[in-house]
């Protein structure tokens, strides 16, 4: 399904007619699961627009992003004026004056996604969109036309489940960035702060069996120089982290009665209770049972046999 094929299913006298225009548009309220995710749509639409065609100078609040499907138009924002034509595309970013206006014969027709949430500036960047270059030209093959095909076909049927609208739209995303190279910032990494991606990497997956170097593999930097820096940085051994981040856990577990000591070693990343009871000793001067007592007084603890305990 091509993007062509919306103009001939949705004719002009079938849009809403206005001073400038023809046009469909869709409005959203967004649901709790959409505000919980990274980026949602406002609004959306499609229009075609007459000879005397012009929008602004206004601002709006969200991200309205621009498909031209054909014609040409002027987009001016912040003193800069810039020119597109079909296949092209451009952004109008929140709280900046912008204003754009028919050039062409040719009738100008669009699609527009209006965006927001706090993943939407850094998606538009992977595509190569920003405020102080809010256009990008040729972005639009076949995959990013038959998306759109898509999420328009989606919104106006209004059955879709929001879960599939919104994952149309990452998709479409994923094309756009495909189409500038992976450029921009979707793969979220910064190298130069990859001490910080380390120890975020460890805080979420200190619980599974990782060796050191295959983290600092995957962090992209060679091992001893991971380890050095590491340890310059947080002021230990990434297995130290490690460690810390594994009994800090526990401690909090012991607390739990219900828990057995041994439940709380498989939680942890320990393979056996033997393993977790003597790293617990070394880490805090006591077994798990011993700590469990103390924290909780004489007599209440969980009743364990000590002999199954590394003491």
């Amino acid at each position: 399904m091509y993007l062509a094929k919306c103009w001939v299913t949705t004719m002009e006298e079938n849009m809403q007619e206005d001073l400038l225009e023809f046009s469909d548009t869709w409005h959203n309220i967004p649901t709790s699961i959409e505000k919980l995710g990274g980026i949602w749509l406002v609004r959306a639409g499609r229009n075609v627009a007459k000879p005397n065609y012009e929008v602004g100078p206004k601002q709006i609040e969200h991200y309205g992003l621009h498909f031209i499907v054909s014609g040409r138009i002027r987009l001016e924002y912040e003193g800069e004026a810039v020119d597109l034509q079909k296949g092209d595309l451009f952004c109008l970013m929140p709280n900046l004056t912008y204003r754009y206006y028919v050039l062409s014969v040719e009738r100008l027709k669009m699609i527009w996604l209006t965006l927001n949430g706090p993943q939407t500036p850094l998606l538009l960047a992977g595509c190569g969109l920003s405020k102080a270059k809010p256009y990008s030209r040729n972005h639009m093959d076949l995959a990013v036309r038959s998306m759109l095909n898509k999420i328009e076909d989606s919104l106006w049927e209004r059955k879709v489940h929001v879960l599939s609208r919104n994952s149309m739209l990452l998709k479409l995303f994923v094309l756009l960035e495909c189409e500038v190279g992976g450029g921009g910032d979707l793969n979220y990494g910064h190298k130069e702060n990859w001490v910080n991606e380390a120890v975020e990497f460890f805080q979420f997956h200190y619980t599974e069996q990782l060796s050191i170097e295959r983290v600092a593999r995957m962090i992209g930097v060679h091992r001893s120089h991971f380890t050095l820096t590491f340890t310059q940085r947080i002021g230990m051994s990434p297995q130290q982290y490690v460690q810390r981040l594994r009994m800090d856990r526990a401690k909090k577990l012991l607390y739990d009665q219900s828990l057995m000591v041994s439940e709380i070693s498989l939680t942890v990343g320990y393979p056996d209770l033997y393993s977790f009871s003597r790293a617990f000793k070394k880490h805090t001067g006591c077994s798990p049972s011993e700590y469990r007592l103390n924290v909780n007084g004489c007599g209440t603890g969980e009743p364990v046999d000590l002999n199954d305990l590394a003491n």
